[in-house]
């Protein structure tokens, strides 16, 4: 049978080294340039060599677009569509069968296979495709991967490929004995050199980088359509996300339709067919609008010109919420590289960077690994998971080791869910967080909320959560002048429930933005299923009949049940965003418990609480010369003091103070319970009945005591 792979790849004529390597037993990294066609060649050379005969060939890609579009690509050149022996699983889409023999899936699906089959059974290679993107679920799956094939799996096949990684640190990290058993196996590095067509570079002067992005689009589109000199055919611009890409598409529509260009988008919150034809040729010159994707998953035949915005959005560790959220950022200096050589695919072409040549030049090479940047919970609860105790910790072999701060935060973290006792077992809270695919303080959120019987509203608001605000303007939202809640995620299920019954219609009732409402939808209904939550009932109108207000009265007293257990349960998941509540003529300032302050948002609902958890912040805004920057937190949820005592760990401690009363000419005591480093819920001086009776009920728990 001929050979699917095409002669025209790049990569082919490395392939048979790469394949010889393999057959040899070693673990091989790959470095080839974006177009090179690693992603597609690789996958078509393991099956024609024969390796699916020994179990499953999993392609690992760093986003759920790259795997169902590779996927696609693959089997066309087999003839074939996914689910036949190419297919590919990504979050809330999957295209496999009984005959699947390659699966092109995320990272982090990979994990929790290892997890629930850690010896990576029916398995037979694994190749782990731009890891040069670097993100934690990457660097977690190549360090487990090679402790299992240096232990119970000799045979599984590793292959790492990067286009801009140097590979010999990778295959120095593959060939180095494991550090508890010696063992060690073989590693090869092979190179593809590519083939490139040269891609004149402008960058913009400092005058014009003052615009709004989307004019500077069109100001470098306009340059590209309009001189005689530049390339013809499609453009490829890329920007941070999709509101950009919306702003940039309307700016852009009528010099389009001058051109007769196609102007499409390409991001991942697109259904696939849109997705699709971005990618594939068309009958008229297209102007593609795409985030980071398509910078080296995903190739675009046609392109001989890119407009470069020099920014994406990076995950970065937002300290406030307890999750990573998507910032905007200047891309490093290897991205721009693989950006400006998306032009040069098939002919000479050009690149137009909006930003000045000297802003290049101080940008670093390559942006910071995940490991080195992100909060770590996550990770080191898998690693719990797997079995790694606190003194393998230690030695465990990762490619670039995390900072020893950021895995003590973590540790502390997951004992504050507890989620891992003082040695790093397991408990059985942090077995059941294991079942939800989201930050190990949502997933506490969802399991205290099924404990309190508000799985429903607990998976919502973890949903929610997870993701950028569902509110086109974040911290705007609807007006709440007349609104006094207990939480603000109370308010935004109300919308995200309006959306879903009525779609258009509320999206502009509530400046609510559609395709983030879309997707909190899908994880709603993803963590749902995993929970076995019902489907909540949400305020209801008024009866007509005789017991109209009686069953009125029921029906509120059950919500405010509901919502309260809400509010407890999130309590659980944020034990260290506890905050008491001041107004200081201006507004409402939360007093954290860690130790600083915070304002609590003119939009929020959480009006008259003296005690709520701070769940997320909208923005920072300038106060005077002594405050400098203020945090501004845009969800809260309103708790009662008394729910503290119910908490472990050592948050909540009694301290005491001895001082001498010069009046009296005697020692006296002051005790009090205080609650991290500065919220005290009540305190004991001069005989207060509350305080005492918390301090009895405290102190008939075992509990940490400082003094």
């Amino acid at each position: 049978m001929s050979s699917a792979i095409p002669t025209t790849l790049p990569i082919a004529a490395a392939l048979p080294e790469v394949i010889a390597a393999l057959r040899a037993g070693a673990s091989v990294v790959i470095e080839a340039p974006p177009g090179a066609g690693k992603t597609t060649g690789l996958p078509l050379a393991l099956l024609e060599a024969g390796f699916a005969e020994r179990g499953d060939i999993i392609i690992l890609q760093p986003r759920r677009l790259a795997a169902r579009m590779a996927a696609e690509r693959v089997a066309e050149l087999l003839g074939e569509t996914p689910g036949g022996r190419v297919g590919y699983q990504v979050r809330f889409d999957a295209r496999v069968g009984p005959d699947t023999r390659v699966r092109f899936m995320t990272e982090g699906l990979l994990t929790r296979r290892l997890r629930d089959d850690p010896s990576l059974a029916g398995v037979a290679v694994v190749v782990l495709d731009e890891f040069h993107e670097r993100h934690v679920d990457g660097d977690l799956c190549l360090a487990l991967l090679k402790r299992l094939a240096l232990g119970a799996r000799p045979n599984l096949s590793i292959v790492v490929m990067s286009a801009t990684l140097d590979g010999q640190p990778i295959r120095d990290y593959l060939s180095a004995p494991d550090p508890v058993t010696g063992a060690q196996r073989p590693a090869a590095r092979v190179v593809s050199e590519g083939r490139a067509y040269p891609v004149a570079v402008e960058h913009s002067s400092a005058a014009d980088t003052g615009r709004p992005l989307e004019n500077q689009v069109l100001r470098a589109l306009h340059r590209l359509l309009e001189d005689p000199g530049a390339p013809a055919g499609d453009v490829l611009v890329f920007l941070p996300g999709a509101r950009e890409i919306r702003a940039a598409a309307a700016a852009c529509e009528g010099l389009a339709r001058v051109h007769e260009l196609l102007v499409l988008p390409l991001h991942g919150e697109l259904p696939p067919r849109e997705q699709d034809r971005a990618v594939r040729p068309a009958s008229r010159r297209k102007l593609i609008l795409s985030t980071n994707v398509a910078e080296t998953s995903v190739t675009i035949d046609g392109v001989v010109a890119v407009i470069d915005s020099g920014l994406h959005r990076l995950a970065t560790h937002d300290p406030w919420s307890g999750v990573a959220s998507l910032q905007v950022r200047p891309i490093a200096r290897d991205s721009a590289t693989q950006r400006a050589g998306r032009a040069g695919r098939t002919r000479p072409g050009l690149c137009l960077r909006l930003y000045t040549q000297a802003d290049h030049d101080r940008r670093p090479e390559h942006t910071t690994p995940e490991i080195r940047r992100l909060e770590l919970a996550g990770a080191l609860l898998d690693l719990y998971a797997f079995g790694v105790d606190e003194e393998a910790l230690v030695r465990f072999p990762w490619f670039d080791a995390p900072r020893p701060a950021a895995l003590s935060a973590a540790r502390a973290l997951l004992r504050q869910l507890e989620a891992v006792d003082a040695r790093g077992r397991l408990t059985d809270v942090g077995r059941a967080l294991l079942r939800y695919p989201v930050h190990p303080r949502l997933a506490r959120l969802i399991v205290a909320g099924r404990e309190r019987d508000v799985a429903d509203l607990a998976c919502g608001a973890a949903a929610l959560l997870s993701e950028r605000s569902i509110y086109a303007r974040r911290g705007a939202g609807p007006p709440r002048r007349d609104r006094d809640a207990d939480s603000d995620l109370l308010v935004e299920l109300e919308h995200l429930d309006a959306f879903a019954e009525r779609g258009a219609a509320a999206a502009r009732a509530y400046d609510l933005s559609t395709g983030t409402c879309r997707r909190v939808q899908k994880i709603r209904e993803q963590l749902r299923r995993l929970a076995g939550a019902r489907r909540g009932h949400g305020r209801r109108s008024r009866r007509d009949d005789a017991d109209a207000d009686a069953l009125e009265d029921a029906l509120e007293a059950a919500l405010a049940a509901r919502e309260t257990a809400l509010c407890q349960a999130a309590l659980a998941a944020y034990p260290d965003r506890v905050a008491q509540v001041r107004d200081d003529g201006q507004g409402r300032v939360l007093v954290l418990c860690g130790g600083g302050s915070a304002r609590l948002s003119a939009s929020s609902v959480v009006r008259s609480a003296e005690w709520v958890v701070a769940l997320s912040v909208a923005s920072r805004r300038e106060t005077d010369a002594r405050a400098g920057r203020e945090a501004v937190v845009d969800r809260a949820c309103a708790i009662d003091p008394d729910w503290l005592l119910e908490l472990p760990g050592e948050l909540l401690a009694d301290h005491e103070e001895l001082r001498f009363h010069p009046t009296r000419a005697r020692v006296e005591g002051r005790s009090e319970l205080r609650y991290g480093a500065s919220c005290s819920p009540a305190t004991s001086s001069r005989g207060s009945p509350r305080a005492s009776e918390l301090l009895r009920r405290r102190r008939s728990r075992p509990g940490p005591r400082a003094s």
